[in-house]
């Protein structure tokens, strides 16, 4: 089977990074040895607020508020995103979601 997946000058191309154990010549993306549970606890949105109250001699109000997105998953998942919105099920073009901080203050007279 090594010799289907072997060019002529004896490198290996286009053969999967896990060869020896599932012995596929190439990638049979439609075997179920390629499912993995996807099942994850992810924690999304944290939001924090805090009303200082009046300041400045009673003129003014402070707020103070953060937030944070895409804090945590928790997974045994080994691609990108277990949330994976593709319709084909094959996770290899997506761009991972990124971790955004936000810290906003807001003074009213």
């Amino acid at each position: 089977m090594l010799r289907q997946i072997k060019n002529p000058i004896n490198f290996i191309g286009n053969a999967s990074a896990n060869y020896q154990e599932s012995n596929f010549s190439n990638n049979q993306y439609l075997s179920d040895y390629y499912i993995e549970n996807a099942s994850f606890f992810r924690l999304d949105n944290i939001n924090l607020g805090y009303n200082w109250g009046k300041i400045m001699k009673g003129k003014a109000s402070l707020r103070i508020a953060a937030s944070v997105q895409n804090v945590f998953i928790i997974t045994k998942y080994k691609g990108l995103d277990p949330e994976n919105a593709n319709d084909s099920g094959v996770d290899n073009n997506i761009y991972p979601r990124p971790r955004t901080f936000s810290l906003g203050f807001n003074l009213d007279f």
